[in-house]
């Protein structure tokens, strides 16, 4: 996945501390897809890529305050 710019990491941390159930909404969801994958019968390709575009995301957004802060100083 593309690695988002120091603009992007500074909105995605603010995000995360201001909106703390859109970064849980997202875990949720991105632990759904996880689970559903073993039983997924049609389309997995589909499945897999919906689940690493969703883990990506919520990597980066769980991190996005760490690689704020060293941007910063």
């Amino acid at each position: 996945m593309k690695r988002p710019g120091p603009d992007v990491v500074k909105a995605m941390a603010l995000t995360r501390r201001q909106f703390p159930e859109l970064f849980e909404w997202l875990r949720e969801w991105y632990r759904e897809e996880l689970e559903r994958l073993p039983s997924v019968g049609q389309n997995v390709t589909l499945a897999q890529g919906r689940c690493q575009v969703l883990k990506e995301l919520h990597d980066h957004m769980e991190k996005s305050p760490d690689w704020a802060a060293q941007s910063r100083g």
